[in-house]
């Protein structure tokens, strides 16, 4: 008897198939059977059969002698199935490599239970993969077997027949067979999770679920057809009612049926408009008469929908629904209207700034998207600081995270008056990604591209080769390298791909990374303050786990069960835990940092720190093993999924054979690794040693000055490179011990760890929640309404990615690129950070009133509408705004806890009150006259848009009387503020004035 049977009804899948059946047949665990309906496929689609059943014994072709749908032809596939247990795969789906082996593994550790539900990944037409959005309730923690009443979430999921595997003898004492019609889902699944004793789950995609682009999915079709929705729950309530020991599911299945009742009639593209109505008064009728005892509306919205089918009230509902959406189309017209007026009016007045003198003493910054004061931009200004001070220094940053701006950094709201002045009139300008297109480059201008670090996925034009990976429009990519001057590079490997990928006239410099000269110049002072930072005891190893972003994972779930490493590991073991900041915080993480078992740093604004304070790196992909490989330390590559990662992505060299340390396959192979010493054994320091030759070439300390000199003072006098074997050695935390600690491997034992506020004798590290954009991903439809599925998949309207499978757009702020992906380096210990968070408490829902329960989501678009404008003219492009974003591997988190004191920024010199863009500029009078109409639209434009500022106030030009329309003394009154010059912008969080420094010396200047 095989372990498995599995069950694939055929009917017009000519084209998947042979990649279907290939999918299951080349499994690496081969005890198995296949049994292959074909339902009466009108295509050769038996023949495919018949062929793959002569070719591999494992396979059994069913012919049935006429079409019965899909619940009947998958019963007949039932009728021959003698394996252990029984899967469904449809026959335009794919079994994921190792699938089978994962299961019987995880069947076995569960005691054989009645089911075991996996996970699956749609997979669209044009590449796509988007993971299943309620992945987090397959979760692993806990007993490996449980009953539904001790994980009822798991009614939440998608209910399908094919993401679980069914055990044969449960099956059959069950009675449970599949029904015919369009929902024969419904009743199999519904009745199969509430009858089974005995449940486990496998948090693995094992499917892949196709989303055709010419559809396939008869749920997709508009007709009365899905009035079989009825029917589908007439038959669960009726296997309920026969089995009394399963009535404490009536409610939760009433609440699933009445979800599913709204969702076939909310969905366009399901009922006629005529029959809605019918649809209605029966849904209200079986709300009505299966309405459970004790039941309670849920709140909100759905709430109020629940009441419209309590009182049968269609009229109601439906005037609700028009009512709300008139209005939402009226403020939609009017706001676009308000926004393009400021738009235009902001794009006339950065076109006049663009005819005012450039500034040679003013330099722009800006990193991550203008997301934080940060990486490579802010070791350049620290150090600009103290060799120009002359240049001053404003930095770009969203208007929605000014707060959170370091004190003493200029700041000026990314698309404000104040950005496009200084964008206009600034002669440097330096991003570790790419400013706006919007962003005109002026002769004389110098721009910086700094990267952010060294790639081991493919970048820029290298991506055309792996389509899936980018949606990016590689023309506008090329313009946007013809603005650089300067490109700075790390190691050789990234200069070749830099020049290559990235073709433009720019200068390469070979200067190493300036953010990285904090880690090759710490002193043994530094990784003492980073570990009593975080609370770690002098003999406790900490382990930084650094997973970079998967592009089918819409939030950060850790591919390690943390807590039983954090357990085997043993007790003075810590895991230091950050994720890649697209993810939302996750709630498995912050689970276990309340029991203590780790420390979640994800929200901790200097990654350098956390480096320093590491006894060692767990990674898979991120390029934070370049970073962390200077400090010549252990690094351990988890890659359990580098065949499908290196696939899809594309990458530069052969990490499993090229590694900066010891690899695991598996998180078993990990532990060992761990526990038994393989992390810091001979093969490990080979292999590191290895790596530091190849990818450490430039960094030794000194990157910032070259930059600095190069760029900003014109010295073109070569700092020559120290050689790796001479650089400083910064020390480990277990050498400043005194000893080597190996991590002990122990049994049910869970690692001690004391709350942050129970440390008296030292500062503690208070993880906050993250305040970053939340990481777009396609988003799942929802389970409720997918309740049951047809023959053929329905392919669901999903929004669309911008750039890399599972990135939204980000809300009209800056189009610009990512390159190589990099762990932040936020609030860099050469600034303080910025004040300390406070989460604002959220607001209380308001009430919706009843006209208005419907179609709330149209809410959401008004809430997008509001964001802050940033471009001059048009509005941006959404696949500018996060080309290459995954190559970000940690990007700079935006709130510093109150814990991170260090000393202010740099402030810049000189701060006298006529100078932040210099003197007004001086122009000849017919130069003053073509302005005029300019100043004329901007005054019209700030009586119709006051803004409140940001410490900044941007003078009008002078125009003459004749143009402007008003005498000479009017004129000269209005422009008296621009004789004065511009003041400074005010210091972000410091309210006392600041002392300019000492003029530099003629030998520094």
């Amino acid at each position: 008897m095989p372990r498995f049977s599995i069950v694939v009804p055929v009917y017009k899948v000519p084209a998947y198939l042979g990649e279907c059946l290939d999918s299951v047949l080349g499994q690496d665990f081969g005890d198995f059977e296949v049994i292959g309906v074909d339902d009466c496929s009108p295509d050769v689609c038996g023949e495919i059969l018949d062929q793959y059943a002569a070719n591999d014994a494992r396979v059994r072709a069913v012919h049935l002698p006429e079409n019965v749908g899909l619940g009947n032809a998958r019963n007949a596939g039932l009728a021959h199935a003698g394996g252990d247990y029984i899967l469904f795969l449809d026959s335009d789906d794919v079994l994921l490599p190792g699938s089978l082996s994962a299961m019987a593994e995880r069947l076995d550790a569960a005691d054989s239970p009645d089911i075991l539900v996996y996970d699956y990944a749609r997979s669209y037409w044009d590449g796509r993969l988007v993971r299943n959005s309620l992945a987090r309730h397959l979760h692993e923690d806990g007993p490996a077997s449980f009953s539904l009443a001790d994980r009822p979430e798991l009614l939440n999921l998608l209910q399908v027949a094919w993401n679980k595997a069914y055990r044969r003898e449960f099956v059959e004492a069950a009675g449970l067979l599949f029904p015919a019609g369009y929902y024969e889902d419904a009743p199999w699944t519904y009745c199969a999770m509430a009858a089974a004793e005995s449940l486990a789950v496998l948090d693995r995609v094992c499917v892949h679920y196709r989303q055709r682009r010419e559809g396939g999915n008869i749920l997709s079709t508009v007709s009365r057809k899905h009035f079989d929705a009825f029917d589908q729950y007439d038959r669960v309530f009726a296997y309920l009612d026969s089995r009394p020991e399963l009535d404490r599911w009536r409610g939760p299945l009433f609440r699933k049926m009445i979800d599913h009742y709204l969702t076939i009639l909310e969905r366009p593209g399901r009922l006629p408009e005529e029959a809605k109505a019918e649809f209605f008064h029966r849904a209200a009728h079986d709300y009505r008469r299966r309405i459970p005892a004790g039941f309670e509306r849920p709140a909100g919205r759905d709430g109020y929908k629940f009441a419209m089918l309590e009182r049968d009230a269609y009229a109601l509902m439906t005037g609700s629904a028009t009512a709300v959406r008139t209005r939402q189309v009226v403020k939609t017209k009017a706001r676009q209207a308000v926004k393009g007026s400021k738009k235009r009016a902001m794009g006339l007045f950065y076109r006049s700034q663009q005819h005012t003198d450039l500034d040679e003493n003013l330099a722009l910054f800006s990193a991550y998207w203008s997301r934080s004061v940060s990486c490579n931009p802010a070791a350049i200004d620290a150090e600009l600081a103290r060799r120009a001070p002359h240049i001053r220094r404003v930095w770009a940053v969203r208007p929605d995270l000014m707060d959170s701006v370091p004190r003493g950094v200029r700041a000026v709201p990314l698309g404000s008056r104040d950005f496009w002045t200084v964008a206009a009139r600034a002669k440097y300008l330096v991003n570790n990604v790419n400013f706006s297109d919007r962003l005109v480059k002026r002769p004389g201008q110098i721009h910086l591209q700094t990267h952010h670090g060294t790639p081991l996925k493919k970048m820029g034009l290298d991506q055309r080769e792996y389509p899936i990976s980018t949606s990016m429009n590689f023309d506008d990519l090329l313009r946007r390298c013809d603005r650089w001057d300067y490109s700075l590079s790390s190691n050789a490997h990234s200069t070749r791909v830099w020049e290559r990928v990235y073709p433009s006239r720019y200068e390469t410099l070979e200067t190493g990374y300036p953010r990285n000269d904090a880690l090759v110049n710490a002193s043994a002072a530094d990784v003492l303050a980073a570990r009593v930072e975080l609370g770690l005891s002098e003999d406790t190893t900490a382990l930084l786990y650094m997973p970079t972003h998967r592009d089918y994972e819409k939030s950060f779930r850790p591919r390690l069960d943390l807590a039983r490493i954090a357990s085997e590991l043993g007790p003075d073991t810590v895991l230091l835990v950050r994720g890649h900041y697209f993810y939302k915080p996750s709630p498995q993480v912050e689970e276990l940092r309340a029991t203590g078992r780790i420390i979640d740093v994800s929200a901790h604004p200097r990654v350098e720190s956390l480096y320093l304070a590491a006894d060692a790196l767990v990674t898979d992909y991120s390029s934070a093993m370049f970073d962390y490989a200077l400090l010549d330390r252990p690094i351990v590559v988890f890659a359990d999924d580098w065949e499908i990662y290196s696939t899809v992505r594309g990458v530069y060299f052969d990490l499993l054979s090229e590694a900066p340390g010891a690899v695991a396959r598996s998180q078993d192979e990990l532990l060992d690794v761990l526990a038994g010493g393989a992390w810091r054994g001979a093969e490990a320091d080979r292999r590191r040693a290895a790596f530091r030759r190849r990818f450490c070439d430039f960094d030794d300390g000194r990157a910032a000055e070259r930059v600095v000199r190069k760029v900003f003072l014109g010295d073109d006098r070569e700092i020559p490179v120290t050689p790796l074997a001479d650089r400083p050695h910064v020390p480990s935390p277990a050498e400043l011990a005194g000893t080597v600690r190996v991590p002990s491997r122990t049994e049910n034992r869970v690692p001690v760890y004391v709350p942050e506020g129970e440390r008296a004798d030292e500062p503690a590290y208070v993880p906050e929640r993250l305040v970053t954009a939340e990481a777009g991903y396609a988003a799942e439809p929802d389970p409720v309404a997918e309740t049951a599925y047809a023959p053929e998949h329905e392919l669901t309207a999903e929004p669309a990615l911008a750039e890399d499978p599972a990135y939204a757009p980000e809300p009209e702020l800056v189009a610009e690129t990512a390159y190589a992906e990099e762990p932040e380096l936020a609030a860099e210990s050469w600034f303080a950070p910025e004040p300390a968070f406070t989460a604002e408490p959220l607001p209380a829902p308001e009430p919706v009133p009843a006209a208005e329960f419907a179609y709330a989501e149209l809410r959401e678009e008004e809430r997008a509408e509001e964001e802050p404008d940033e471009g001059p003219d048009d509005e941006p492009d959404a696949r500018d705004a996060h080309i290459d974003a995954d190559a970000e591997e940690s990007a700079p988190e935006i709130s510093v806890p109150a814990w991170a004191r260090a000393e202010p920024f740099a402030p810049s010199a000189p701060l006298d009150a006529d100078s932040f863009f210099g003197p007004p500029p001086t122009r000849a009078p017919q130069e003053r006259a073509v302005a005029a109409p300019v100043s004329e639209a901007l005054a019209a434009y700030s009586e119709l848009f006051p803004q409140s500022g940001h410490g900044m106030s941007i003078p009008r030009q002078p125009v003459s009387a004749d143009r402007a329309g008003h005498d000479v003394a009017e004129d000269r009154a209005d422009d008296r503020p621009a004789a004065r010059g511009l003041p400074l912008p005010r210091l972000s969080g410091a309210d006392e004035p600041v002392t300019a420094p000492e003029p530099p010396s003629a030998e520094t200047a």
